[in-house]
């Protein structure tokens, strides 16, 4: 099943003074469409465990990355500012198994 909004919160670990509720379900239901568009999601369960774990990990990056606006962290002296990853390792592992490949 589609994970409540109090149970991305809890995950996240992020207050609702940092994120409000609309916020939040606006970054929840845009990953649960971009995930349904990337994976075999059975229409009348939802996301399997794996899935959700996903969903988790992917909110958990879009809210992670609304105070990176540019997408690079910090300011290492040696090697300078470091772009943020595009792709997530793990939410590739935990979907990998129902990933759709589409061309065109």
């Amino acid at each position: 099943m589609i994970p409540a909004l109090a149970e991305v919160r809890a995950w996240i670990q992020v207050p609702a003074s940092a994120v409000p509720d609309p916020m939040l379900q606006g970054v929840l239901d845009a990953e649960v469409i971009i995930q349904a568009s990337m994976c075999r999601v059975d229409a009348t369960l939802g996301p399997d465990a794996a899935q959700v774990q996903a969903l988790y990990r992917r909110c958990g990056r879009e809210v992670a990355a609304r105070g990176v606006p540019l997408g690079m962290i910090g300011a290492d002296s040696e090697y300078g500012p470091a772009r943020i990853s595009r792709w997530d390792s793990e939410v590739d592992r935990l979907e990998g198994p129902t990933r759709v490949l589409v061309f065109g």
